[in-house]
């Protein structure tokens, strides 16, 4: 990260940068973001050969039909309330992480899923384009346009793609995502000619590769966390207390920590590698928050990994603690300034530009 800041005479370091501007917006980023943003897909990377290898074209019209059977019963059973019906058509690893996200914020499963669920769109709306196949026939992906309203928004064409996977011999639905194709506008010409050689160039359109694992349970959390990575150019693998896993190619998202975080000691480990998707590498951050629970309390950052365009970037495993004067210092009332958090990295110290 490259800048140039003064403050008065004195040199302004990295510590007092990030502390004044770039921890504010890590919170904001945590605090905000939710399953939404992981919802969205991209439709503008173009995947390496690597990973179109294993993918099929299957016999479209059956594939259609698998989507809009399992599609239509899952988004009833949403509609309904109707928890047996959800976990019949949804598959395992997506119903453990939905219970693992309510779980860590305090919430209570099943219950709070359907609360909070945001109205499926039905697939009349849509046209459909295509379908790939994955993982010797255990994935499929099937893409779907149409205009989408999104918030306050005027409707954009959208790609809807729904990720299905078999499981002992039943189709059932992981996960759906979408992207605008408002900008992409020979993308958008090729999907309603119904060009099914354009869903191999995109990997937004992609079946998994493999069947998605189902993670581990997790226990009501001592400490709501978030993660925040902004990893332009780099792919990153992290678990943190070995429960909570996530994986990051040249993006920028928040989750939720499976479990939560605990007072005391917490461990983090990831790996950090070249992107396939962008060459270039630009400023990255790992931030791990507390996330509070009182009215009016602010987020606090407890590690960060931060490196400037062009440095090197590398994991590793490290333990970090929450300390009483962390938690303290969310109160906005609290006279003591927050504590540094876990610097993975020591924070560089920029030199003033002189003056001309």
């Amino acid at each position: 990260m490259q800048f140039s800041c003064k403050k008065g005479k004195s040199v302004v370091t990295y510590r007092e940068y990030m502390r004044t501007k770039f921890y504010p917006i890590l919170a904001l980023a945590c605090w905000t973001a939710g399953t939404f943003a992981q919802e969205q897909g991209q439709a503008t990377s173009t995947p390496p050969e690597s990973a179109a290898q294993g993918i099929i074209m299957p016999n479209q019209q059956k594939a259609r039909e698998v989507a809009e059977t399992v599609y239509n019963t899952w988004r009833l059973s949403v509609q309904r309330g109707d928890s047996s019906g959800w976990a019949a058509s949804t598959t395992a690893s997506r119903r453990m992480k939905v219970h693992n996200l309510i779980i860590s914020e305090r919430g209570e499963f099943p219950r709070d899923f359907f609360r909070s669920a945001q109205s499926a769109p039905m697939l009349e709306n849509f046209r459909y384009v295509g379908a790939l196949g994955g993982c010797g026939g255990k994935t499929l992906a099937v893409t779907y346009i149409g205009k989408m309203k999104l918030g306050d928004a005027a409707a954009k064409e959208n790609a809807f793609v729904l990720e299905f996977v078999q499981e002992g011999g039943k189709w059932k639905l992981d996960q759906t995502r979408f992207f605008d194709l408002s900008k992409l506008p020979a993308v958008l010409k090729r999907l309603q000619a119904r060009d099914l050689s354009v869903l191999k160039e995109q990997d937004g359109f992609y079946p998994y590769p493999a069947v998605p694992a189902v993670p581990p349970a997790c226990g009501k959390p001592e400490l709501i966390g978030k993660l925040f990575v902004d990893a332009p150019g780099r792919a990153i693998d992290l678990r943190i207390n070995g429960l909570s896993i996530h994986e990051f190619d040249n993006e920028r998202r928040a989750d939720t920590v499976s479990g939560g975080l605990k007072r005391g000691q917490n461990t983090i480990t990831y790996t950090i590698r070249d992107s396939a998707y962008e060459k270039e590498k630009p400023s990255m951050a790992i931030g791990v928050f507390v996330m509070p629970e009182t009215p009016g309390n602010k987020p606090v950052c407890v590690f960060d990994h931060i490196l400037g365009e062009g440095d090197a970037a590398q994991g590793g495993t490290f333990n970090f603690t929450i300390t009483p004067e962390q938690i303290a210092s969310m109160n906005p009332q609290s006279k003591t300034p927050a504590p540094q958090p876990f610097h993975a990295v020591p924070l560089k110290q920029k030199p003033e530009t002189p003056k001309k």
